[in-house]
């Protein structure tokens, strides 16, 4: 496989340094998490310490300092260990770290950033609610402002690390359209109400957090950027997600082609291995034809964003492509290992199960699709 086409020396070797982290830090402790159905928090704070979260940002701020090729190379082989490490780091890097770094003030980066980016504080984004998921202009959640602070009141869902966050950057209703504002230390605050952690897919260690706010109560201060602008910093922010989704996509294949390669080689039937019937090697071919295809897919966004290209079509088919082949490489992976590939005593079923929630969050595919689209007769 030619792996580091288009990696000069400096983004191969740190890829290898990220590989050797994830293999000996993240690795093993794996099963035994999904098993206690634990969400990581000393593995994420782990991860920050290596500074593997924030990787765009600045050392100033606790971040790397890296470009957007690194952020996409650490979230490859992050999600290849385990993808729930990888989801929760990329919203700091994508939908919480990008509107503070670029539109908040200096005092919001130098608190609220460097603590999430250097793993003191697990941040969170509340955008999705009941009624409103990709249709964001239906967002209810409202935040009045009474003299020098805010009063937010609302319901959201499907907030990743919502139950578990040091910081929430809530999408909210203001009398101009949607803002950002910041909640930290939410669970110390009256008004904040933790309705359930979302049983999903991925498993009991995931976090997907169902929360009500009843007039809680924050400086006014804590507005991200400007008034009525926060769509458009999300979305903003959205660009950098797809593009760390499009990564975690591509380790999830890796891990399931991976899988594959060392299961059709150990495994024999009629006296051969089963890598040798064209019924398995041909489905090794395409998963690895696929997965390339969705790294240099992946690889050239996160090149045309460092170059200070607009990237919304381009992360858009990262996300959506690389989302497609994590899922097939993970279904193909589950046939190659029979009943093997059924029972959670290997971990490609697992592969499937979140290759399944990367296809839905950041944009569903068919979002995604509908993006590219839209892209291609803007003028």
């Amino acid at each position: 496989m030619i792996r580091e086409f288009e990696l000069d020396e400096s983004h191969a070797a740190y890829r290898d340094e990220v590989g050797d982290f994830c293999h000996s830090e993240i690795e093993p402790h794996v099963e035994e998490y999904e098993s206690d159905g634990e969400f990581p928090a000393d593995l994420v704070r782990r991860v920050a310490e290596n500074g593997l979260v924030g990787i765009p940002y600045p050392a100033e701020y606790g971040g790397a300092g890296l470009d957007f090729r690194s952020f996409a190379i650490a979230s490859e082989e992050l999600a290849r260990a385990w993808k729930l490490i990888a989801g929760a780091v990329n919203v700091v890097s994508s939908l919480v770290g990008y509107p503070v770094y670029t539109y908040g003030e200096e005092w919001q980066r130098e608190e609220w950033l460097e603590k999430a980016c250097t793993g003191e504080w697990i941040a969170a984004l509340g955008m999705t609610e009941p009624e409103a998921g990709s249709d964001a202009g239906s967002i209810r959640t409202s935040a009045e402002r009474d003299s020098d602070e805010w009063v937010i009141d609302g319901h959201k869902v499907w907030m990743t690390n919502g139950s578990v966050a040091d910081l929430m950057i809530l999408v909210v209703r203001t009398d101009d359209g949607l803002s950002l504002v910041g909640v930290p230390e939410p669970w110390d605050r009256d008004g904040v109400e933790l309705v359930r952690d979302i049983p999903c897919m991925e498993g009991e260690a995931s976090v997907e957090s169902e929360v009500t706010f009843d007039g809680v109560r924050v400086p006014a201060e804590n507005l991200v950027g400007t008034s009525g602008k926060g769509l458009r910093y999300v979305l903003e922010g959205l660009d950098i997600g797809r593009i760390g989704t499009g990564a975690q996509g591509v380790g999830v294949a890796q891990a399931a082609l991976d899988a594959s390669r060392s299961f059709a080689d150990e495994r024999e039937q009629f006296g051969k291995p089963i890598r040798e019937f064209q019924g398995v090697g041909f489905k090794l071919a395409e998963m690895a034809i696929e997965v390339e295809a969705a790294r240099l897919l992946t690889l050239s966004a996160a090149d045309k964003r460092d170059r200070g290209q607009r990237v919304t079509q381009a992360a858009a088919m990262a996300k959506a492509y690389a989302t497609d082949v994590a899922m097939d490489a993970a279904t193909e992976a589950v046939q190659i290992h029979g009943s093997r590939g059924y029972s959670t005593d290997y971990p490609v079923e697992r592969y499937m199960r979140v290759a399944k929630g990367m296809q839905i969050y950041e944009g569903t595919n068919e979002i995604n699709r509908q993006v590219i689209t839209n892209r291609m007769y803007e003028s």
